[in-house]
């Protein structure tokens, strides 16, 4: 007579996934909002460098408030034209916990991007940027970020904003990013070191 296969029942799988996830669950920890970075920035063929920091005002891991600022300066030349940017963004963010290590972010910041092209000032374009995004921990030293938005960039109109990065640290304080910030305005890779307080 042929032997029939048990069937695993199907109530067993959740309880084999959340088993298989389990240990990455219990190895990360709370997305930390307190901070400050120094990073080498490039678009391009401009270079310079750059500045972030936020500061929470909630707990690690919980639904709160945060203040948030980036500022950036490149030059450089390309096709025989002498260009410089500069980018400062400042603003006030609002995180909606998911679980203990993730979180929604929200994002309402002043942006201001000042362009020169052989030292000729091409105007500033300052105004409202509004953002929405994820971020959160995969593992005890790896973070993970995803955020996309528009930018009211005065004469030049809306533009598209964006970031996503990876954090890697090398302790519980201080570690390594990378990230990608792009829109109507280019595209600009920032390395650079950052410390959580």
């Amino acid at each position: 007579m042929p032997m029939i296969p048990a069937r695993r029942p199907l109530a067993l799988k959740p309880a084999l996934v959340c088993a298989v996830l389990a240990p990455a669950a219990v190895f990360a920890e709370p997305v930390r909002y307190d901070y400050a970075e120094l990073a080498f920035a490039a678009d391009g063929d401009l270079r310079g460098g750059g500045l972030r920091g936020s500061v929470d005002f909630g707990e690690a891991g919980e639904s709160g408030l945060y203040l948030h600022g980036t500022a950036f300066s490149l030059s450089g030349d390309e096709a025989g034209v002498d260009l410089d940017r500069r980018v400062i963004d400042a603003g006030l963010g609002y995180r909606h916990a998911i679980g203990d290590f993730w979180a929604v972010e929200g994002e309402l910041a002043w942006r201001d991007d000042q362009r020169e092209r052989n030292s000729v000032d091409l105007g500033d374009a300052g105004g409202a940027r509004l953002s929405i995004g994820v971020r959160g921990s995969v593992s005890e030293r790896v973070e993970l970020r995803a955020m996309a938005g528009a930018f009211d960039a005065g004469a030049r109109g809306t533009e598209t904003v964006g970031e996503v990065g990876l954090h890697v640290y090398a302790t519980t304080r201080v570690g390594f990013t990378t990230d990608v910030q792009f829109g109507n305005g280019g595209e600009v890779l920032r390395i650079g070191v950052r410390v959580r307080f």
